[in-house]
């Protein structure tokens, strides 16, 4: 009996997890940053995720391109950690908030048309919308 009542927790587990990971497929455009109290309205930036594959998208509208990293993440529980080393700009990484190439969230809030998400290092709060 323990071992089906393990069994069971375990797969509600993967299940959770899985539903995170199904719902954080897709586009979603980041509307605002918040930190330590100061909120700052955004809509230039996309987060693509795709499998294990991820695309941050920066829309320039001086020149109506997009500018564009690709790298991949990785989803434990309501960790995710995004990985751009992949393709190593540093122009690219100019024109993003990130301290580095690879950056660790924790998921506050996902839903079918909301995800928000806190960077574990610095604390800022992320606000996306499905795009």
């Amino acid at each position: 009996m323990k071992h089906l009542f393990l069994f069971f927790a375990v797969m509600f587990l993967f299940m959770a997890c899985k539903d995170t990971e199904d719902k954080l497929e897709g586009k979603w455009q980041l509307r605002q940053t918040e930190l330590d109290g100061h909120i700052e309205t955004v809509d230039t930036v996309y987060y693509n995720f795709l499998t294990s594959l991820f695309m941050y998208q920066i829309y320039i509208p001086a020149t109506n391109n997009y500018q564009q990293s690709y790298g991949h993440k990785l989803l434990e529980d309501k960790k995710l950690t995004i990985d751009l080393s992949l393709q190593n700009s540093a122009s690219f990484m100019e024109l993003t908030d990130w301290a580095g190439e690879k950056e660790s969230f924790t998921i506050e809030k996902i839903s079918g048309d909301q995800l928000i998400m806190t960077n574990i290092t610095t604390g800022k709060k992320y606000t996306f919308r499905k795009f």
